[in-house]
Order: C-alpha cells, then structure tokens, then sequence
C-alpha cells in the first residue's frame, strides 16, 4: 500500500509492510521488513543524528527516509550528474561526522563520461535542502564504469573515498592519479601533511574497482573490491600500502605474481570469492542486538544477490577461521549497500533497475529493507543533543549562521535579531532540530554587532552576536 503526500513542496511518499522473511540464527530470530520502494538505484546509505536515513540514487536524486515514520523526503537533485549506459553516475554519499553543526554532505559522481568530481554541499535546515555547493576534488578521471566509490570519517574529521581504476589498469600504479585508489583529504578538500605520497591524495594504491569502505574497532579500516573475473577482495587498508591491482590478483599465490608481490610489497586480501561475486557496500557490526554477529563485517552482494556477514579476531586483523555465512540469498536481487546504525538497526539496498539487474522482476525494483530482532527492543537512534559551550555557537557567526542552545525541552523558538541602532535585520519563529537546539539561518550581509532576542514557552532573554561575512 502506498500513500502519497505532498509536504512543503517536496514529494513524499510512504509505504507500510509486513515481515517478509525470517532468519534463524543460534539463539536470535531476525525479521526483514520493506519501507520504501519504487526507487532508482540506491547507492549510499547514511544515518543521521536525528534518526533519518539519509541516501542518494544513481541518478543523482537525494533523499532523507524515516525508518519508524516511513515518511521519505526528496532533498536535492545533483544537476550536473552525467549516467552512462552502464554504471556511471552518483555513487559515493556521507554526511560530515559533525552533521548538523557541520552542515555538509559530501558526493562523489561523474559529471561526464570520462570525469568525475568530489563535491561539498551545504544543507540548510531551514529550507530542507542543499543551498551551496564546494568542488574538492575538480578531476577524478571517469568512465562507463569502474567509478567506485564510498566516502567515510576517520575520527579525526579526514575523509576516504575509494575510487576504481576508470577501466584504465596504469592507473592504479601512479601515486599522481588518483584512480584506482583510496584517497585521503580533510573535509575542505586539502591533502593532509601526513598522506603517505608527497603532494598526492593517495592513501593506498593498487585497487581496481574498490566499492564497501568501512571503519571497524581500534580505527582499522576495511575495503571491499570487485576482481575481473576472479578474486573479489576483502582487504584491510593500511597507509600507503600497494594492493595489486593489475600486476596481482586475490592473494599471492600465482608464480607469476611473486616477484610483483615481493617487490611492492603487496598487501594480501582478508578474503577473496572466485568466481567474482560482485560486492557492493560494507559495513562493521558489533551491537548487543545480535549476539552471534558482534566484530563482524557485512557485505552486500550484487552479482550473488545475497548478504555476507564475516566474523573477525579479536584484533580484527582477519576474518576468523576464513568464515563466512550467507543470507537472502536471491531474496531481493542485488544488494548495493548495508548500513548499521548507532542503535543496531540494518538496513540494505537494492540495485536492480541498472543495465546488470535486467533479470529481475519488477515487484523487487529498487527498496530500502531492514532487517532487526523481532525480541530486541532497539533504542530511538536519536543522538543526545549536545550541550553548546555557550547560548550561541558559533560566535562569531558567518554570514547569520549559528546555533542556539536553551535546554529547556522546548520545540518552537521566536528570534528577533536587531543591529546596534535597533534595526530589526531577522524575525522568524523556527521549529528545532532537537529539543532545544536551534539553528538559525539570518543570512546577515553586514559584519557588525547584532543582539539576538529569543523567545519559548519557558525562557526569554537577550545574546550578543558578531557577525562576519
């Protein structure tokens, strides 16, 4: 059943379902549950704070999709995303760590065929979309395919985009090019100080169509990639490390790949399927929601049309005794990507309306489906607000963008922003993101001094505000 809505503009659309399949493991019961469908090809999906899932499509679309409300909510369209026949596109997704005091997301996609670009977008929340743009990385070369790619946060803000060898093997080899890697840079695009490679944003080298990109426990930070027509790859990244690609396939097990493993020093995957199984997104699990999955990888699989779930050592330096185990098997079609939120919650995408998902039947074109504990009562997956050094942050504020902190448990909030004579320059009353937590959106053109009086059902008073451009 399908029920449609239109809400500020924006088309939303939401779906109600039943328990679809069931998964027994040794002691926990698992349940998958579809909320949305009817989508072009999901590609990333991201958790934020206040308890949506953020995705992009192929196509360029982004979205927000509340997994208890099922309410979905169109945010952006990417205008200059160039999609070939094949599987070019929007690929890589990820908000900033610090979203939504840092307002950004980040996207990688080819804006022609033999280019692509990484780019940071600036959200507004009071206008529920992207109101600026900022290209980080202009050229990234591009092709049908072989575009990779995933973004991730370390914990120190620096940001990973895995990225195919755009059907162009040298690549791979050359620290200058960024193809066929994975890249590292701060969340303003510049190359860290500590990059392995002078000058260059390479951080490991070698890959040919890296895809899942993940970070586990203790910072150990994982890769999934696609093998020609052998050896799909699991590997564990290590900075500036060589991984093979095209001299070395899978491990180092071939005569004629031993001088080239000894010579640069090639770092050996965790795991590898021959034939090729096709992985798509990889994610890191480790919940008290199930037992029998904690310090585990979980790969989505597009070619095999399944869910893997790996369990590590204790020092997630390898997959324990070469396990694996396999789920939903041809239940969905492809499966492009997992997510595992705060609260233990998973959800994968589907990927079946591109060239290769032909085969299947229309009534599984393209869904976000969860999978949980039917026993687990799962927490809200709604961040704790945090408390702000000061009423207002940050102060001074950009342009009239800054954040107001009254914990007082209230929703609603009325400003009015005067200059120093008394001018009122901004009146609004605006709805929270927390309760609490406000941000403000003034758009103040002048540098100056400006007071911000705030009004709630329970507190009112006065700030003092610098503004800059």
């Amino acid at each position: 059943m399908k029920k449609l809505v239109l809400i500020t503009g924006f088309f939303v659309s939401t779906f109600w379902s039943v328990a679809q399949d069931t998964i027994k493991l040794d002691s926990t019961t698992l349940v998958t549950r579809t909320l949305v469908q009817d989508l072009v090809i999901p590609w990333d999906l991201h958790w934020a704070p206040d308890g949506w899932i953020w995705f992009n499509e192929r196509d360029g679309d982004i979205y927000r999709l509340h997994p208890d409300s099922l309410t979905l909510i169109k945010v952006f369209t990417i205008p200059d995303v160039f999609q070939s026949e094949d599987n070019s596109g929007s690929h890589g997704f990820a908000l900033h760590p610090d979203f939504p005091f840092s307002p950004y997301a980040y996207a990688h996609y080819t804006n022609d065929l033999f280019n692509s670009k990484l780019v940071r977008f600036t959200y507004s929340f009071e206008q529920e979309t992207f109101v600026d743009s900022m290209v980080l990385i202009p050229k990234i070369g591009g092709s049908i395919t072989h575009n990779g790619s995933r973004i991730v946060f370390d914990e120190n803000n620096l940001l990973y985009l895995s990225i195919g060898d755009a059907y162009e093997n040298e690549n791979a080899y050359d620290v200058n090019d960024e193809n066929g890697k994975i890249l590292r840079c701060t969340e303003g695009g510049e190359i860290p100080e500590d990059n392995p490679f002078p000058n260059s944003y390479t951080y490991s080298l070698g890959h040919r169509n890296p895809q899942g990109l993940v970070f586990g426990q203790n910072g150990l930070l994982y890769s999934s990639e696609h093998g020609d027509a052998t050896d799909d790859e699991v590997n564990l990244i290590e900075k500036g490390r060589n991984y093979g690609w095209p001299l070395v396939e899978g491990f180092c097990d071939n005569p004629s790949e031993q001088q080239p493993c000894d010579s640069m020093n090639v770092h050996e995957p965790m795991m590898v399927w021959t034939p090729t199984y096709a992985p798509g997104g990889l994610a890191y699990f480790n919940h008290p929601s199930i037992p029998e999955w904690n310090n585990c990888l979980m790969q989505a699989f597009l070619k095999r049309r399944m869910l893997t779930v790996m369990p590590l050592t204790d020092d997630g330096l390898a997959i324990k005794d070469n396990q694996r185990w396999e789920y939903l098997t041809d239940r969905f079609g492809r499966l492009r990507d997992v997510l595992v939120t705060p609260n233990g919650r998973i959800f994968i995408a589907t990927s079946n309306q591109e060239t290769n998902g032909q085969w299947v039947t229309p009534d599984n074109y393209d869904k976000i489906i969860e999978i949980k504990n039917i026993d687990y009562e799962y927490a809200s997956g709604v961040s704790e607000p945090p408390v702000l050094a000061s009423r207002i942050f940050p102060n001074p504020a950009e342009s009239g963008r800054f954040w107001m902190s009254i914990p007082t448990g209230d929703t609603e909030l009325e400003i009015r922003i005067t200059d120093i004579k008394g001018n009122i320059v901004y009146y609004k009353t605006l709805a929270s993101y927390y309760p609490g937590l406000w941000h403000i959106e003034s758009n103040i053109a002048q540098d100056g001094i400006y007071i911000v009086n705030y009004a709630t059902n329970s507190a009112n008073g006065a700030e003092k505000i610098v503004i800059v451009k």
